[in-house]
């Protein structure tokens, strides 16, 4: 028998076989593959300690870096806990003695939570319940104030009226003074009246603008035109500067616009004695619809300090409580004025200095109208009604006189009913021309008479008078079957202006 090669076997193997190996014992071939099984079997072992090692090596890098990952999120967890009720701390104060900051609870946090919660609810509802309320004492002070401007503006109409009638007959010369004074006064008392309920017409968000043609160089030139007689007075100079390029029709709110203008026109007057004031537009761009227009009002009078700059714009407010005394005033014409120019998607702007005058500025665009396009006239006014029939619906006496007189001084033929259901029945009887509808009569008000008219008579005109201001007016005359409304006191032209517009 040949010698056994040990030579190839696992080690362990080799060393076991030159220990206990003693030839003969078995043939060479039986013996060989036994031991050929037996080093297979140690190789095997071999190779699966190693990957056993290998994987335990791996695995317990693994877990040393999970387990470092978990330390990492329990601190990063104990720390978010900790925040969380430093918040609810500052979000609730009773709730810092009731939170234990040693406890990693999350449960304590959802319990305060939910508690949390459920006061904010409470106070929503009582949000709520409050803005209702506001609500309500809004609507009742717009009432208050429909109601205050009817019961002022009544008699203010006939204080207006009867001293515009007054200085029209030819009063004697110690007499002119004193409607002047008288004329003066109506109108700043009316101008304080607007103030107030335009403002609580912008605040109320019921101040819309509306779109009729009109003549941007006429209306500046009334403006200025209006204005220059007080301006004469305290011997300041007024000029008006026009662009040639301009257009000559826009159309727009100018009643809006001629509001701002005349705001900033009469500020100037009030402020500057002995100076100038020069009003400007100018034509910034033209294409083919809109044009953007550049209102300027420059004076030299008193000037606002830079400091006071910023109040101006304020509601009831003024540079100096010393600008109140002085000069008197709400406060309110140029928070009006933003607010307006707000609506035209524009601003004001405002160069001063104290004692060196003022400027303010804005641009407007506007939409472009070609001449044939106008149907508006802007011609003299003849007044003359050419004895066209007027039914006078009115139950205030002092109204009447001086509708009656204006009436009657432009050539109408004036009839008179005292509430809305006379007015009926004397329509019924009698052919008139257009009707001049009070809104606010005893017996039948003026919306249901002209309802009660348009079911036997939808052709006749119908003009609203009224002194109310704040509510939405136009949209109730409208819906009543009135073609048109004029507020209270009367501006005569504008009386005028309307009529004819509805007897053409």
């Amino acid at each position: 028998m040949k010698k056994l090669q040990t030579m190839a076997y696992h080690k362990l193997l080799h060393r076991q076989l030159s220990k206990y190996y003693s030839d003969g014992k078995t043939s060479e071939e039986d013996f060989q593959r036994l031991i050929q099984a037996v080093n297979n079997s140690y190789n095997s072992f071999d190779r699966d300690k190693e990957l056993s090692d290998h994987s335990f090596l791996i695995s317990h890098q693994e877990y040393a870096y999970i387990n470092a990952q978990l330390k990492e999120e329990v601190e990063l967890r104990k720390l978010s806990i900790q925040k969380l009720k430093s918040a609810l701390g500052n979000i609730k104060s009773e709730n810092r003695e009731s939170l234990n900051n040693s406890s990693d609870d999350l449960l304590e946090i959802v319990d305060l939570l939910n508690d949390e919660i459920n006061r904010r609810k409470e106070v929503e509802q009582q949000l709520l319940l409050a803005k209702d309320e506001a609500e309500k004492a809004n609507l009742a002070k717009s009432d208050f104030l429909s109601i205050i401007s009817h019961e002022i503006r009544t008699p203010l109409n006939a204080v207006i009226g009867m001293g515009h009638l007054l200085y029209k007959n030819n009063p004697r010369t110690d007499q002119v003074e004193n409607l002047k004074v008288l004329r003066a006064s109506a109108d700043n008392l009316l101008v304080l009246i607007n103030d107030i309920l335009d403002f609580n017409k912008i605040e109320a968000g019921q101040l819309d603008l509306e779109e009729a043609p009109f003549s941007v160089k006429k209306l500046a030139s009334d403006i200025v035109t209006s204005n220059t007689n007080s301006a004469n007075e305290k011997e300041t100079r007024m000029s008006l500067i026009l662009d040639d390029k301009i257009p000559e029709y826009f159309i727009g709110d100018s009643l809006r616009l001629g509001q701002v203008l005349n705001n900033l026109v009469s500020n100037a007057v009030k402020f500057t004695q002995q100076g100038f004031i020069a009003v400007k537009v100018e034509l910034l761009e033209l294409n083919a619809q809109n044009t953007l227009l550049k209102f300027s009002v420059h004076d030299t009078g008193v000037g606002i300090a830079k400091e006071n700059l910023k109040n101006i714009f304020l509601p009831f407010m003024q540079a100096t409580t010393s600008i109140t005394r002085k000069y008197g005033g709400t406060g309110l014409g140029l928070a009006i004025t933003r607010k307006i120019l707000a609506l035209f998607n524009s601003d004001i702007e405002v160069e001063s200095e104290l004692g060196n005058g003022s400027k303010f500025h804005f641009t407007v665009e506007l939409k472009q109208l070609d001449d044939d396009q106008v149907t508006v006239e802007y011609d003299e006014i003849d007044f003359d009604l050419k004895q066209k029939k007027i039914l006078l619906v009115e139950d205030t006496l002092f109204n009447v006189l001086y509708a009656t007189q204006l009436l009657e001084g432009w050539n109408a033929q004036v009839s008179v009913a005292d509430n809305g259901e006379i007015a009926i029945d004397m329509l019924k009887k009698n052919e008139y021309h257009l009707i001049l509808m009070d809104l606010r009569m005893p017996v039948m008000d003026g919306y249901t008479a002209t309802t009660e008219i348009r079911k036997f008579n939808k052709d006749i005109p119908v003009i609203a008078l009224t002194a109310s201001a704040t509510s939405n007016v136009r949209q109730k005359v409208v819906e009543a079957g009135m073609q048109d409304y004029i507020t209270k006191p009367l501006n005569p032209e504008e009386f005028y202006m309307k009529i004819k517009k509805q007897l053409a």
